[in-house]
């Protein structure tokens, strides 16, 4: 049988890069620093560009469980930049379900809602937007 190969990433430019490598030949950075000196929430967001759709997931599921405003344009961007994928729109969706609502929230439903070419997204955000930001009498 041969060899199993894991595959490693630069945590910065995503270049494929050798078991242990701890400075990046590719973007020289240091990976030890950046794991150490940047914040948690950062490099989350900053994983939702991954190549790698299990990375950028767990980024998502991760930034859900924080449930921060801060991450909500993010997450909207996350969504667009990857339009090809229903799942992983649908499971953004459900992570906006879970922020306070507030105009940045309703501003990421609305161009989820328009600007997805997904139909089941748009649908979705369509709905969420309603519920969320439709006064009832």
């Amino acid at each position: 049988m041969g060899e199993v190969t894991l595959l490693h990433y630069c945590t910065w430019c995503f270049a494929e890069i050798p078991a242990g490598t701890t400075i990046c030949p590719d973007c020289g950075t240091n990976l030890d620093d950046y794991a150490r000196h940047t914040p948690y929430q950062d490099r989350l967001i900053h994983a939702l560009h991954h190549p790698l759709i299990e990375t950028h997931i767990a980024a998502i599921l991760a930034l859900c469980k924080q449930a921060d405003p801060k991450t909500i344009n993010a997450l909207t961007d996350c969504a667009l930049e990857h339009d090809g994928d229903v799942i992983e729109g649908l499971e953004i969706l459900h992570s906006l379900s879970l922020m306070p609502t507030g105009s940045p929230l309703k501003a990421a439903l609305q161009r989820l809602a328009s600007d997805h070419p997904a139909h089941a997204v748009r649908m979705h955000a369509a709905r969420q937007l309603e519920s969320r930001f439709t006064e009832t009498s």
